[in-house]
């Protein structure tokens, strides 16, 4: 009878080849490569500023080179931001009012007022985006559903239009 491979008392049977050594250490060992220092997808020569290299971080100096005068001048044309001001300031108004009339000092009466501002600047922003989303979601239902009618009129059509053939050539026979 054959040797029981699980029993461990049994002499070890080497799986090489001839000529072959045999794995020292782990099998996962075997497959690990050296880590190499220079990224193998790089060029030869490549710079740290190609595409293929190593790209650098990103600065704020860097952010702050693409805004331009133009993008101050044209906020009011981004979707949202006309009501999100228009709310922001009224709530302003509003909060920094009352805590002046109520006799705050000037300062929290302000401060309090650019809190308002933001807030409500963003809320009613925020308001405004998930209204415009779910306006388009409706446009996307109904045109989905127009689609589905024109398909369901196509085939009805095409029905008709088969019926009428086979009419046809069942009285030219």
């Amino acid at each position: 009878m054959a040797a029981d491979t699980r029993d461990s008392t049994s002499p070890k049977q080497s799986q090489t080849s001839p000529g072959m050594t045999e794995p020292k250490g782990k099998t996962y060992d075997t497959f690990n490569y050296p880590a190499t220092t220079e990224n193998e997808n790089s060029l030869p020569g490549a710079n740290p500023n190609t595409i293929v290299g190593k790209q650098t971080e990103p600065r704020i100096v860097d952010a702050l080179k693409t805004i331009r005068l133009q993008d101050f001048k044209e906020v009011h044309k981004k979707p949202c931001t006309r009501e999100g001001f228009l709310a922001g300031i009224g709530a302003a108004f509003a909060t920094g009012g009352v805590r002046a009339i109520l006799g705050a000092p000037i300062f929290t009466a302000c401060s309090w007022a650019v809190g308002a501002f933001a807030f409500g600047s963003f809320a009613m922003h925020e308001y405004c985006q998930g209204k415009r989303r779910r306006e388009k979601e409706g446009i996307q239902k109904v045109n989905a559903a127009l689609l589905e009618k024109k398909i369901k009129e196509e085939m009805k059509r095409e029905e008709i239009r088969k019926a009428r053939r086979k009419a046809k050539e069942e009285s030219g026979r």
